[in-house]
């Protein structure tokens, strides 16, 4: 049986049909690792990256891209978040405020305050995989069930 992380316990219970789960070793749980051992392409992975605005307040977001592409954080970022200060949440931030375990943290299962944002290039892809909360387990879905499971915005990130 696969370790489901309580934050998205409810949410995949309610989507079973739609969300793969795959269980992977603490391990292999960084994308590139994982992609190696278990034969994964990285153009497929969708990495949770967890920012922090500074100024004028201060707010966090999630962004997911592509393993493959490069999170223009300091122009594209700021822009879609209207922010003249961001930075990258710490590993302490980043597991207090999603309630996730680092280097598994999802978009699935977050606070509502936090606003996730899909870079473009997410939706090219037929199936992505994604965090599950944990360093145990990922979820494979649909890049159009990201969106809609999410709330998310579509935007260009990369």
């Amino acid at each position: 049986m696969v370790d489901i992380h309580s934050s998205v316990d409810n949410l995949f219970k309610e989507n079973e049909d739609s969300l793969e789960i795959f269980e992977c070793k603490d391990e292999f749980s960084d994308t590139q690792s994982f992609c190696d051992h278990y034969g994964y392409k990285i153009e497929d992975s969708c990495n949770a990256i967890l920012i922090k605005s500074k100024k004028p307040e201060q707010f966090y977001a999630l962004f997911c891209v592509l393993g493959v592409d490069r999170l223009d954080v300091n122009h594209k970022g700021k822009t879609v978040l209207n922010s003249k200060k961001l930075s990258f949440a710490s590993r302490e931030e980043a597991e207090q405020i999603t309630g996730q375990i680092y280097g598994g943290i999802s978009p699935l299962g977050l606070p509502q305050e936090i606003k996730i944002y899909v870079d473009e290039n997410v939706m090219t892809r037929e199936k992505v995989f994604i965090g599950g909360g944990n360093r145990v387990s990922k979820f494979f879905l649909s890049p159009e069930k990201l969106v809609s499971l999410t709330n998310a915005s579509i935007v260009d990130l990369t």
